[in-house]
């Protein structure tokens, strides 16, 4: 163990500490261990230390770093080492970085190591000859800790902390201006500067989350902070103002540091950019604009809008490099007019109200500039101002045209918004506000038009933000362009169909597509061209006819036939077609395109043509879409529909050799039926029944392609929609029917006898839960009861469901399946399913170990109860108590889950959003409970099996109506309640069977000793606020079930609720007591309630 220095850190020490650091280097955990608790132990979490150990390698030592020429890099290899670099780690997270309040014990001691630190820094990098020697990773840590210093002691105790820098560097002299000497030096020295920038900006001006909270450090740095802010921009420090009114400012624009931190970056910047610069200069130009461009976005924008410095940003964007064939990498000078962009989004994005920011834009002169850069006019050349072309793809690199289309769409969106504003737009297009803006429009459309995603992506805010605007004024588009429009047509139409040619153009996939949406870089086409979609969409509910106009021409210009037209030229047009109905108007679109008798034609003739055999496949796909879509029209046209049907179900459908064809042609005929309806379907049901019978259940052999078991699911429902909803005769019913079932059944009868059933739960389970959802698939064709013969046929299915649930009943998937299954069952078989529903109970409870489970369980139940009343009590009878048990099991579960993870200690109340989340399991007893008490189901509680339970369950409800906080779960359990008082009182005119005398006795002394005093007490609780809307729907529930007492015994209710409760709970007899003795109906009860809670 490492000996602890007492005053400062002695050489036997240091060595240990070397020795801890090189073997934490070289991977030891226990070193590593060892540091920790060293620096944890420490008042000054090793900062002394740590500056000793970067004294001993050179460190703020001009004799240790001037080593001769030729000892330089042997030198920086010692001074750089795993040493210095834990050192300079330690020291950013020691507490002398940690702004500590300067009343802190060390305090003192704390401000002489920072002044240590400072100047071990200073000296170190003032050293010609290590400077260019300093790796980049220590050059980094530099910049860091001289900015946490200027984040501690600026201005205060650090007045000039840039100068110093600065001139510690030895970059620049009096005047700011880069001195001469050899160009690496240059390099280097600048590129610590602008480290040092770069980290005052992320400490300072942009930190990441604060990791310190506790104890006020986050509010401390965060302070600190916006002082250094303060006094950069030349303002007062907030510490230093007396009244907390606003800061003032106390230095000139021009002699802020703010000010000479620009300037300084604004001459790298000139001056590393000049022609004939070599890549290392232009390297350190990008890195000054990309330093600048963070600074723009909170100095004074009297400085960012600087004649010289956005002259130069704007010569900058101009000056990309061309692209070369095979070059992947951007060239440095295409980077620096990325980063020129970037500055000037910045300066453009600057918050402020339109009319200054028309200024702005106009005093920038961004649209003239790219406007004049882009190629799109003859002079683009002039002056020597660069390129930067929008209309040759290969004539800029990428990346600089994509940023200036970032730049045109910001400028774009606040030029707009100023310009929808401007009072000078009462006449035509003189204005410079009208100039900018047809710069804008011929800006962005160039760049829409740009053939990358990058590019034209980049606009799209801003084209759509114009539609926006033409939509609302547009006689105030048409007023400001007339002057430019020829021929008569508006200002809007022109516009509208440049865009449309441009998004024909743009929506076109490329040929090398493969529509792979897995892949990323198609995935980001994929999510482009949704946005064109959008785009057109709205040109649609704008014009319409326009648009109508323009498919038409679209697809008369497609080759013939269509079969053989290329790929992405059908594509387009099928696509247009396709999205023309989203954006018609009104809703739904589809059925208003299909008004229009142009679009109509359109259709007809698509569905008349050969479009069906293009050889690819999302051609195909889009034209069955699109079929769907607008299928009310194969209504009418009872040809184009068989000839649909037809290729559907062919090789060019259902039976494609592409699983995703099969795929989704199985969703798409079901789509269909449901589109076109039954009557229309009713000459196609044996074929395509028999059809979809032989792809389910292909004959051995057979060489007919296979459908996934999940896609199948869509071809029973389709079956079980022709056969129960056209009205077939009965016999013809039965014959699709078992055709389908009997070799699904057998097969699942198949799987049930593999020895592996129980061994492999998860496999077969998946397996046998999609055999029962077809099942249930084919069943929602028959809405109503379907004739007995038919439902003889779903019988044999249920028995076999059974089988599979008794068989493998630990599989989530298989009790789920069966619960939906039977939850269809109870609407096609009626009461025949009664008899067969406790032998699925028992399998489904035995295994309820999942909230999921419960909640099956339990809408099953509610639906018997729902359908058949009384008669379902017998079916649930045997299954009531090891449910309510299933319950708790469930909701002990999820507790212990709960107090695992720390959310919940003993004696403490956990909040209530977790206390609603345990529970929720509770909820589906108490709704269960509810509904039997309310559809007369009630006979079950009293019977042989489950009476000896009646008390906890009346305990059960009683606790949820008293104890519960949710309203909601309190009124479900005070509708049981009043359920039962009605059902089983003895003077009202009761509904349902009626429990013997003694349970009946027993009920009541329970409501009366326990429901009704628990809450009465509820709602006159302080913390009861019957305001609420759901909490008043509780105090009403309470008083319909003191109005049934009142009617089912009313000498039982004078003595056991009125003497009993209200009077000896302070309510006057006058009042309170006459209230409830003279109510007439649960009205005046609830009435007489709210009186009581208010008169408290």
């Amino acid at each position: 163990m490492m000996q602890s220095p007492q005053a400062s850190a002695s050489e036997q020490y240091l060595q240990q500490l070397e020795g801890a650091v090189l073997a934490a280097a070289s991977g030891s955990a226990d070193a590593s261990r060892q540091l920790d608790a060293e620096r944890c132990k420490a008042a000054d979490g090793l900062a002394a230390a740590c500056l000793q150990l970067l004294g001993r390698r050179g460190w703020g030592s001009i004799e240790g770093a001037n080593a001769g020429p030729g000892g330089v890099r042997a030198a920086a290899a010692a001074q750089y080492d795993a040493v210095a670099f834990y050192a300079l780690t330690t020291l950013q997270r020691s507490p002398i970085l940690s702004c500590l309040p300067a009343t802190t014990p060390p305090g003192d001691n704390f401000a002489a190591l920072r002044g240590q630190l400072r100047s071990l820094l200073l000296t170190t990098i003032s050293c010609a000859q290590n400077i260019t020697a300093i790796p980049q990773f220590v050059v980094t840590k530099i910049g860091v800790l001289l900015a946490l210093l200027v984040r501690e002691e600026y201005p205060s105790a650090w007045a000039s902390p840039f100068g110093d820098v600065l001139a510690a560097l030895n970059a620049s002299n009096a005047n700011g201006n880069i001195v001469g000497g050899p160009p690496e030096v240059e390099m280097a020295r600048m590129g610590m500067y602008l480290s040092f920038l770069d980290a005052v900006s992320d400490e300072i001006v942009d930190p990441v989350a604060d990791e310190t909270n506790t104890k006020g450090g986050g509010q401390r740095e965060q302070k600190r902070r916006e002082q250094a802010k303060d006094a950069m921009r030349g303002y007062l420090n907030k510490g230093s103002t007396q009244n907390g009114g606003p800061l003032e400012p106390c230095v000139r624009l021009e002699q802020t540091d703010a000010a000479n931190v620009v300037g300084w970056l604004f001459s790298v910047l000139t001056t590393t950019a000049q022609p004939g610069s070599t890549d290392e200069a232009l390297a350190v130009s990008v890195r000054s604009a990309a330093t600048m461009k963070r600074y723009l976005s909170w100095i004074d924008l009297r400085l960012a809008m600087d004649g010289s410095l956005d002259r130069a940003l704007l010569s900058g964007l101009g000056g990309a490099s061309a692209g070369n064939a095979g070059e992947e990498e951007p060239t440095q000078r295409t980077l620096l007019a990325v980063e020129c962009a970037n500055c000037l989004r910045e300066i453009v994005d600057r918050g402020m109200d339109e009319q200054k920011k028309l200024a702005l834009l106009t005093e920038l002169d961004v649209f003239g500039t790219v406007f004049r850069l882009s190629g799109l006019v003859a002079a683009a050349q002039q002056n020597g101002e660069g390129k930067l072309d929008l209309v040759n793809e290969d004539g800029t690199q990428i990346e600089a045209v994509a940023a200036a289309a970032e730049l045109i769409n910001a400028a774009g969106l606040a030029l707009i918004q100023g310009w929808e504003m401007d009072p000078t737009q009462g006449s035509t297009g003189t204005t410079p506000t009208n100039m900018q803006m047809q710069q804008c429009l011929e800006l962005v459309l160039a760049c829409l038009a740009y053939d990358s995603i990058d590019v034209s992506g980049a606009v799209i805010g801003l084209v759509s933000r114009i539609m926006a605007s033409l939509e609302k004024k547009e006689d105030y588009w048409n007023r400001g362009f007339s002057a430019s429009i020829a021929n008569g047509e508006t200002t809007c139409n022109q516009l509208l169909s440049r865009i449309l040619l441009i998004l024909h153009l743009r929506m076109k996939y490329p040929a090398d597509f493969e529509f792979d949406y897995e892949d990323e870089e198609e995935a980001e086409e994929e999510l482009y061209r949704t946005s064109l979609r959008k785009l057109y969409q709205r040109i649609v509910r704008l014009r319409p006819q326009l648009a109508l106009q323009f498919v038409g021409q679209c697809l008369s210009s497609l080759p013939q036939p269509l079969s053989s037209a290329p790929t992405p030229d059908i594509e387009v047009a099928l696509r247009l077609i396709y999205h023309y109905g989203e954006g018609r108007r009104p809703a739904p679109g589809a059925k208003s395109a299909l008004k229009d008798p142009p679009f109509r034609e359109m259709a007809m003739a698509l569905h008349r043509s050969d479009v069906s055999s293009h050889p690819h496949r999302e051609v195909l796909l889009l034209y069955y879409d699109l079929s769907v879509r607008y299928s009310a029209l194969l209504k009418e046209s009872p040809e184009l529909l068989t000839i649909l049907l037809g290729s559907l179900s062919g090789d060019r459908g259902l039976q494609h050799s592409h699983t995703r064809v099969r795929c989704r042609c199985c969703y798409l005929l079901l789509r269909l039926i449901k589109g076109v309806g039954a009557k229309a379907m009713l000459p196609h049901v044996e074929p395509v029944v028999d059809g979809v019978q032989k792809l389910l259940f292909p004959p051995e052999p057979s060489e007919t392609v296979s459908i996934p078991s999940s896609e199948a699911l869509y071809l029973f429902e389709a079956t079980g929609l022709l056969l129960g909803t056209t009205g077939l005769d009965t016999a013809v019913q039965v014959r699709c029917a078992a055709a389908v079932l009997t070799p699904h059944i057998r097969s699942i009868e198949q799987t049930l006898q593999n020895p592996d059933l129980a061994r492999d739960v998860e496999t077969y389970g998946e397996s046998l839960s999609l055999s029962i959802s077809a099942i249930a698939q084919l069943s929602k064709g028959w809405t109503k009861h379907p004739p007995p013969e038919v439902q003889a046929v779903l019988e044999a299915a249920v028995d076999v469901c059974r089988n599979v649930v008794t068989a493998l009943p630990a599989s989530p998937l298989v009790r789920n399946r069966t619960a939906v299954l039977l939850q269809r069952m109870i609407l096609c078989l009626g009461e025949r399913i009664l008899p067969a529903m406790p032998s699925f109970f028992s399998p489904l409870l035995a295994n309820c170990t999942l909230e999921d489970d419960v909640l099956d369980v339990s809408q099953l139940i509610n639906q018997l109860c729902i359908k058949f009343k009384e008669k379902a009590a017998a079916a649930i009878d045997s299954s009531l108590m090891p449910f309510l048990q299933s319950v708790l099991a469930a909701q002990l579960a999820e507790e212990t889950s709960m107090s695992a993870e720390g959310q919940s200690t003993r004696g403490i109340t956990p909040p209530p959003h977790l206390i609603t989340e345990q529970l929720s399991v509770r909820k589906q007893a108490f709704a269960t409970l509810q509904h039997i008490a309310l559809h007369d189901a009630h006979a079950l509680l009293w019977s042989e099996t489950n009476l000896a339970s009646l008390g906890d369950v009346l305990q059960l409800m009683n606790d949820g109506a008293t104890t519960v906080p949710d309203p909601v779960m309190k009124k479900t359990c005070c509708q049981f309640f009043c359920e039962l008082i009605s059902s089983w009182g003895f003077e009202s005119g009761n509904h349902g069977p009626v429990p013997p005398q003694h349970v009946s006795k027993a009920f009541f002394d329970f409501a009366y000793e326990a429901f009704v005093p628990g809450m009465v007490g509820c709602i006159l609780a302080p913390t009861f606020n019957v305001k609420d809307a759901l909490s008043s729907r509780v105090v009403a529930e309470v008083a319909r079930a003191l109005w049934y007492l009142k009617q089912s015994d009313s000498a039982g209710f004078q003595s056991r609720v009125i003497e009993a409760l209200v009077v000896n709970k302070g309510g006057s007899p006058d009042g309170i007591a006459v209230g409830f003795q003279n109510a007439t109906s649960a009205k005046d009860a609830e009435t007489v309630l709210k009186a009581w809670k208010e008169k408290l």
